[in-house]
């Protein structure tokens, strides 16, 4: 009865297991985000195995992988996937995080946050600014 049980046991986890595998975001994906204050700026990323990558377009024209924006973590999770990086330049630190959710095969659901801080001239510490935008990618 427990060799029953330890089997039945070992195919629902195996059975569950399946369901939240990441889903394939791979390709390439462009739209427009809003910010909170009604302005609106395009996003391209490339997405291959669930590394994601910002897009540029090169001399030529090509489209190339923006290495000023690398990624520095992403994860995919059943129907999201989830991405930040960090950047550093002299009197700033920025990061900023992306998260997207599946919405079809040709549509992706994008929340965007942005935060920078500065070191401050009039204080002893930082300033800050950001926003938060949303849109779609196709």
């Amino acid at each position: 009865m427990k060799k029953i049980i330890l089997v039945a046991a070992f195919l629902m986890l195996s059975i569950f297991q399946g369901f939240s595998q990441d889903r394939d975001f791979d390709g390439l994906w462009e739209g427009v985000l809003e910010k909170e204050n009604g302005e609106q700026y395009k996003l391209t990323l490339f997405i291959e195995d669930n590394n994601v990558y910002g897009v540029t377009t090169d001399e030529d024209d090509d489209l190339v992988k923006d290495r000023q924006f690398e990624v520095q973590i992403s994860k995919g999770y059943g129907e999201h996937l989830n991405f930040f990086w960090i950047n550093k330049g002299g009197v700033w630190t920025e990061t900023q995080m992306f998260s997207l959710s599946w919405s079809s095969d040709s549509e992706l659901s994008v929340f965007h946050t942005r935060h920078v801080s500065n070191k401050s001239d009039e204080i002893d510490g930082n300033t800050d600014w950001g926003y938060f935008a949303k849109g779609t990618l196709k």
